[in-house]
């Protein structure tokens, strides 16, 4: 499970919406825990937390959040898109556009994390795509020329 230590210092939502107000060092503080709402849906929207509130031995208590998962469409989308970018395996990149999309549409749908993998795996991939694509047209468009100019130059006889 992912947990993330939250920043000390800001104000804490509890599970019923109520704000406790960051405690000052000084004074001594009586919180009441929130009771537990029923939630039917997990709710995406990150809770803050508040400064170490001290009870009565004087210990710290930190409050852990879970870290929403990252999309795994959103990092195959990524690494194909990359895969393709460097290499003429243009075929990865359309494979990688249609995780990208898939992914893109994933993470709104259940507030996961890594749209910004997918958006830079479209890109990479839409890129990878056009030049290839593009280059393979070019290169084998000269080659015909190439023969072609050779076989008007040789009295259109080839040996």
């Amino acid at each position: 499970m992912n947990t993330r230590v939250l920043p000390l210092g800001t104000t804490y939502t509890g599970s019923n919406g109520s704000a406790h107000a960051p405690a000052a060092a000084h004074a001594p503080v009586a919180v009441r825990t929130p009771a537990p709402a029923r939630v039917s849906a997990p709710v995406h929207s990150p809770a803050l937390v508040q400064a170490p509130v001290t009870y009565g031995n004087g210990a710290p208590v930190v409050v852990y959040q879970q870290v929403a998962p990252t999309n795994s469409s959103s990092i195959v989308a990524l690494v194909l898109g990359l895969i393709s970018f460097i290499s003429s395996f243009f075929f990865l990149g359309i494979v990688g556009i249609i995780f990208g999309h898939v992914a893109r549409s994933q993470i709104k749908a259940r507030g996961e994390r890594g749209n910004g993998m997918a958006v830079a795996g479209l890109w990479l991939s839409y890129l990878s795509v056009l030049f290839w694509v593009g280059f393979w047209l070019v290169y084998f468009g000269v080659i015909a020329l190439m023969i072609g100019a050779a076989i008007a130059a040789g009295g259109g006889t080839v040996s």
